[in-house]
């Protein structure tokens, strides 16, 4: 039997800058957020402390990669003026209460032969270690909190508490300020007055990008990563125009012109061609849907993605708040997970439309009815049902092992009260 593999070095020279953990030496199209970053952040290089900073914007908009960028430079130049600071990093997409939020801030701060344990603490005790912890720094401490909006109710407490701790008596020494990443550009308006007058000091917002910048951004890729003359002409102004004209995220224009690259060298071609990228452009949205699921969701997202999923589906019943949360109830009771609020499942639901895997309308249900949100499924159930059955490690998900999750062959005669 011959080989299956294909002659290496055909098409690409370089596949590392397409990864996701990827930090560009160069960053593109965001001198004005730059600059306004660095004028937020000019604070803690002379020595006067960390401003609150909030940063807006769609995924693939920039906010995380700038941010990265300017934690770097921070970093070298708080070290070059003697200036003691520590930076902390969360997840609020991995770490998704305000719970976890502390365990994981402490656990940077310790030793490994040294961490708290996830069960066990209660947050009062969470808190007190905490900052415990952080007045032993001294110096300062900036607290980059990325995709925040996912604690939810959860937020008023943290960002209550962060900026009020040197005022509040419970911090001495340290100086926090907190950096807070939001998808939502609404995320403002959704916190408690009293965090809004005093949290607010800078907002950074990151438009999207149009066609021309996202062609000099993958312009830029192209030449770290293909080898020379393998992109054919007009094959970037396409991957750019068609990103431009969905929500103007450069994650996906990489994605496709990376899919496009795929298929050239599948198809043993000597160029990448327009072609190529049409037809990477309807696998590239199925991975983009597959990626938000399994890997951006967190797992009550999941319970309510998953209610709605079937709702949607059955024609005898409607996709209404009051019936997505009690199909939620349900399948919490089946696997075993503690139900939240109703008010925190709707939270949960705007995050996911933010995804663009929902879209939620407000209808006159009649005289019996009222008003109220119908939530329709923007992606087909066949995606969302694939996408429920593993975790991001590619292990069979809690919801497979439930068998709550139907096969996405069948999904089409999946109905609720089957799995219910």
């Amino acid at each position: 039997m011959d080989s299956p593999f294909d002659e290496p070095g055909k098409i690409f020279a370089d596949k590392r800058p397409f990864d996701e953990g990827y930090t560009p030496e160069t960053i593109l199209c965001r001198e004005e957020e730059i600059s306004r970053y660095s004028e937020a952040l000019q604070d803690v290089v002379e020595g006067f402390g960390p401003n609150n900073v909030f940063i807006y914007g769609q995924t693939g908009n920039g906010k995380t990669v700038v941010t990265k960028k300017m934690m770097s430079f921070l970093r070298e130049e708080t070290q070059q003026h003697d200036i003691p600071l520590t930076i902390l990093e969360i997840n609020c997409n991995k770490d998704d209460s305000i719970f976890n939020v502390l365990i994981s801030l402490i656990n940077q701060l310790r030793s490994k032969d040294d961490q708290v344990p996830e069960q066990g603490p209660t947050k009062g005790f969470l808190w007190s270690t905490l900052y415990e912890e952080l007045d032993q720094l001294e110096g300062d401490v900036v607290v980059v909190l990325d995709e925040i909006d996912m604690l939810g109710a959860d937020n008023d407490k943290l960002l209550y508490e962060f900026p009020r701790a040197r005022k509040m008596g419970s911090l001495e020494n340290t100086r926090v300020g907190v950096i807070g990443i939001s998808n939502n550009h609404m995320f403002k308006d959704s916190l408690d007055p009293r965090v809004k007058s005093t949290l607010c000091e800078y907002e950074i917002f990151f438009s999207p990008y149009d066609a021309n910048e996202l062609t000099e951004i993958l312009d830029h890729y192209a030449e770290l990563v293909f080898r020379d003359g393998t992109i054919d002409d007009g094959v970037i102004e396409l991957c750019a125009a068609r990103a431009a004209q969905e929500q103007g995220d450069a994650r996906e224009a990489l994605d496709l012109l990376e899919t496009a690259g795929n298929i050239a060298r599948k198809q043993d071609a000597d160029q990448v061609t327009q072609a190529h990228v049409e037809e990477a452009g309807s696998r590239v949205e199925e991975q983009r849907v597959l990626t938000i699921v399994r890997d951006q969701l967190t797992s009550q997202m999941k319970l309510a993605l998953l209610a709605t999923t079937f709702l949607n589906l059955d024609d005898e019943s409607s996709p209404r708040a009051k019936n997505i949360y009690q199909v939620y109830e349900n399948i919490c009771e089946v696997c075993g997970y503690e139900p939240r609020s109703k008010r925190r499942v709707n939270d949960f639901l705007d995050s996911i439309r933010l995804y663009g895997l929902l879209e939620r309308d407000e209808r006159n249900l009649g005289r019996a009815g009222g008003r109220s949100y119908i939530h329709t499924l923007e992606v087909s159930p066949e995606l969302v049902f694939e996408g429920l059955k593993y975790d991001q490690e590619g292990a069979e998900s809690m919801l497979e092992r439930y068998d709550l999750v139907p096969d996405p062959e069948d999904a089409d005669q999946a109905r609720l009260t089957a799995y219910m």
